[in-house]
């Protein structure tokens, strides 16, 4: 006899004389239903609603990782086992069919209510990892613990989950999010990702950090003809996709072209040593996050109205996760952006 023999009360449905309990009807009807799709994929659903939001095939399979024929043998797969043409294939992308567009308004809020089942389900996780991008300040870090979990005269409530941070470039972050490997992310914005919600928890004007022996060290306020003649240590696209192209953009607005000097990493070490050892070399980073750090000096940009680094929560949209930091974000007053 199997475990699942033994011990396992009948479910609190019956059908008797006097009528049928709604509640058994709807659990017949779904046996039923489930006895004929047992060759049903979710992954075709997937596949499915990525082509659907991307307008092509290339372009889904460059979202899902896999190979372009491969998705296409795919679909086609999942309309013979229908039995109905889905997409519409033309050399300007894909068109969904008559067909195609009744099988989305029906399917497509079936991995939300499989998610939401799983997660009513499971037992709630009492560790929550947290993906850091870099450069992010102890304060922030106190901050999203002390919102997300609480704390009590310096320790946490042991009824409340632990987080476990650890640092996650912004482009990994998705991916891991996506996958459950992480609950939470923190990215610096904007951040160009749509299945994602955020709630902003820094918001700090950016300035002039240099080494305190740099000549503009001295000046108490620079003017654009000042920075001309200097390199900007700046994040690669990679490392903060969206933020490192508006803000040299922005700077451009107000007067300085910079020279971009990229760097492909966020550790603070390595930036403070490309200060101290490039001569024409300037950074931009908020105050706090370099206040009393005797290896680097801050100064205000020539601007009245300075370009800004904002970090955010964040969460896969739909998920458990999300529901937690929409409430989160509402008790503590951060702005959300869903």
């Amino acid at each position: 006899m199997s475990m699942l023999d033994e011990g396992i009360a009948p479910l609190p449905l019956k059908h008797s004389a006097a009528g049928a309990d709604p509640e058994y009807d709807g659990f017949i009807q779904a046996v039923t239903h489930a006895e004929d799709i047992d060759d049903f994929d979710m992954r075709h659903l997937r596949y499915f609603l990525t082509v659907v939001r991307a307008g092509t095939v290339s372009a889904a399979a460059q979202d899902l990782r896999i190979s372009q024929p491969s998705l296409s043998q795919q679909i086609r797969r999942l309309e013979r086992r229908i039995g109905a043409s889905l997409f519409i294939r033309s050399s300007r992308g894909v068109e969904l069919t008559a067909g195609g567009r009744a099988f989305l308004r029906e399917i497509q809020s079936i991995p939300g209510q499989l998610r939401s089942a799983i997660a009513a389900a499971a037992p709630a996780p009492r560790t929550w990892p947290v993906g850091v991008c870099g450069g992010v300040p102890a304060e922030v870090l106190a901050q999203v613990q002390n919102g997300l979990v609480g704390t009590a005269q310096g320790r946490q409530d042991p009824a409340q989950p632990r987080l476990r941070m650890r640092s996650v470039s912004t482009v990994d972050q998705l991916e891991l999010l996506q996958h459950g490997e992480i609950e939470f992310g923190i990215v610096r914005l904007p951040c160009p990702a749509p299945r994602l919600v955020r709630a902003v928890v820094w918001d700090e004007p950016l300035g002039i950090v240099v080494r305190p022996d740099h000549p503009l060290a001295s000046r108490p306020r620079m003017t654009w003809e000042d920075l001309a003649t200097q390199r900007l240590l700046w994040y690669e696209r990679g490392c903060a996709p969206g933020y490192a192209e508006t803000v040299p953009a922005q700077l451009a607005a107000l007067g300085w072209n910079a020279q971009l000097h990229p760097i492909d990493h966020d550790q603070q070490a390595l930036f403070v040593h490309a200060l101290q050892t490039t001569g024409d070399l300037v950074a931009l980073r908020p105050r706090l996050a370099v206040q009393g750090d005797p290896q680097l000096a801050w100064r205000p940009l020539p601007a009245g109205v300075a370009p800004r680094e904002r970090l955010a929560v964040t969460a896969l949209a739909g998920s458990r996760a999300a529901h937690i930091l929409s409430r989160v974000a509402t008790r503590h007053d951060w702005p959300y952006l869903p």
